[in-house]
């Protein structure tokens, strides 16, 4: 269940910095948002992971 835990924590951490890019622009560069948000597409890869390993755990 642990595993399961962390692969929706990752897919969250992921949304919550889509969702703050666009707040963001006035305080941030556009190029380090945009490096930001698709530098944290890795969490998406971890998150699968994550529920590959709990689907063939047991």
């Amino acid at each position: 269940m642990g595993i399961v835990t962390l692969g929706y924590g990752m897919f969250a951490v992921y949304g919550l910095i889509v969702f703050l890019e666009y707040p963001l622009l006035p305080y941030f560069p556009y190029a380090t948002l945009e490096l930001l948000e698709h530098g944290s597409a890795i969490l998406i890869l971890g998150g699968l992971l994550a529920f590959f390993v709990a689907l063939t755990r047991e």
